[in-house]
Order: structure tokens, then sequence, then C-alpha cells
């Protein structure tokens, strides 16, 4: 049987570079973008599943017109007649953003959008979020749910429960609402930095970000593959990112330098005393590791 460790190992690690420091946000020419996994066809507590080839089939479509707001309230905000709803005041000022680029593999869809930025009414929630995720400790978690019109649906028997699901098979994608509640909760939260497919695409320039100084791996990069061609480590002994953290600790936990079945406590206070981060940066790391060690545990059930 595989330890947690080896099942977290085999998650593809994909960047970790010196600039990407706890709460760093990735500026591009001043602007401020955020990085999503915005979809992974999970089945979500709406009893829907999104198939990714339908949010690709419409990634044009939503981001030359499409938007991020907060809980998808400048969309359903707005008055509708047909159903007496009056809506909200403003509805448009909970805009925060718009995409820039979508990118589907497999069945995860990642999105990275720009936020807006201003001292108007029209900025003021795109600035809360961005320093709720940037300036504020812990940071607030926000996760994306899409929203858009379904053009096509059918019903289908979940293969795991054997109840029925809707599946939406073509959508006209318009939104993603950042949320404290998402329908699907087996996504991860929108974050300052690239990540996975983000961190191999989604750039400035379109080019990875890498450092020339890397030491640490006793490989030849250029020998690599996939994931591993990617991965790389600053020669400052202090974690620079969680994905570096991520590689260290599952390390430790299959040399069993922390110790037998260690809880997040006693991973933190290693944390602490190893890689020199506050308490913190510390429990905030262990944490994430946690959720991404249950998540890669369900994905090899």
């Amino acid at each position: 049987m595989l330890t947690d460790a080896q099942i977290l190992a085999d998650v593809p690690t994909f960047l970790s570079i010196e600039s990407m420091l706890k709460a760093t946000p990735a500026y591009e020419s001043g602007k401020r973008f955020i990085y999503m996994e915005a979809s992974n066809e999970a089945r979500d507590i709406q009893n829907e599943r999104v198939l990714a080839k339908a949010l690709e089939a419409s990634a044009a479509y939503y981001t030359k017109f499409g938007n991020i707001d907060i809980d998808h309230l400048s969309l359903l905000g707005k008055p509708n007649p047909k159903t007496g709803y009056i809506g909200i005041p403003n509805p448009e000022l909970y805009e925060i953003g718009q995409p820039v680029q979508v990118r589907v593999e497999g069945a995860k869809t990642f999105v990275k959008a720009e936020l807006y930025s201003g001292n108007g009414p029209t900025a003021e929630n795109a600035n809360m979020v961005w320093e709720s995720m940037t300036s504020q400790q812990p940071p607030k978690r926000w996760y994306p749910s899409v929203g858009g019109v379904p053009l096509t649906k059918s019903i289908h028997i979940d293969p795991k429960s054997g109840d029925k699901m809707a599946v939406i098979e073509a959508v006209r994608w318009t939104n993603i609402g950042l949320s404290q509640t998402p329908v699907n909760p087996d996504l991860p939260v929108a974050t300052t930095v690239p990540f996975g497919v983000l961190a191999k695409a989604m750039t400035a320039s379109g080019a990875l970000m890498v450092k020339a100084l890397t030491a640490g791996y006793g490989t030849d990069s250029a020998g690599l593959d996939g994931g591993a061609a990617l991965r790389k480590q600053s020669l400052d002994r202090r974690i620079q990112s969680y994905w570096q953290f991520r590689e260290q600790c599952a390390k430790a936990l299959t040399e069993g330098s922390i110790g037998a079945n260690p809880g997040r406590h006693a991973m933190a206070a290693w944390a602490v005393t190893q890689f020199g981060l506050s308490h913190d940066e510390a429990a905030e790391y262990v944490e994430r590791f946690m959720r991404d060690l249950s998540q890669a545990k369900r994905s090899k059930q």
C-alpha cells in the first residue's frame, strides 16, 4: 500500500521559483492577476456535472464577453420581470475583473483573470478581494464557481453512487463568481500566483518565469520531461513557495524525519524549525498540504 507521502509525490509539482514567496502577488506590468481551477467535471452540490469540453467550446466567448464577480451577483442581482425579482442596487459593482486566458487539460479548466484597479466605486470590490488575498493574514479563501446558460443537458447515472445527475454538455459560459461557499467543493482556492498548467503557460510573456540560478536536485533537468523538467530550487535555504514546501514535506514524511503519523501541529512546528517560517506561514502551508493530500487520495481511489 502506498504511503500518504508517496501518494502526494505522484501529484505533479510544476514550479517552485525564488520570486514566489507566500502571499506575494503575481504583478505583470502593474496589473493584478488571479489564477483558478474553475472546473474539474466533479459532481457538484446542485447535482450537476459540467463537461470540460463544454467549457472549452465556449472559452472564446467567455474570454471576449465574460467577467469575474462575487457570488454571481453581477448577473443574479439584475431585475427579472419574468419572475418578479426586483434585483439589488447597482449589481454591476460586484463585477471585479475579466478573464484573459482559458486552458483545458483533461477534465480540468484553468482560468487566468485580471482584477480591476482604481480608487472609484467600480473597483472597490476588486480591491477588497485582492487585499483579502495578499494583505490579510491568513488570506481569505475564494473559490471559483462557473456561471452561464446551459444549452444542452442530459441525465446520466453517477457510476459511483448510482444516483441520477444532470450533465451539462454545452453551455454559453459568461461568468465566474468568487465565493466562500462554492457549488463544487472539490475545487482549490483561487491564488495570486500561477500553479500547475497555469505555471506552465500563463505568464506575461507566455514563457516560464524560471530563475537561472538553481541547484539542489542532483539531476540534469534537461534529461527530465513533464512536470519534473520544470522543477527548480533556489539556492536560498528558506522555503520560497508552497510547492517547494510540499515537496520537502512529502520527502520528510517518506523518510520519517517528522515522526510517525504527525498531526498538523507537529508538522507546523517542524516547518518553523526546519525552514524558518512564521507560525502563520507554517500553519497555512500545512493546511494546504493536507488538502492536497486528501485530494490525491481521492484521485487514487
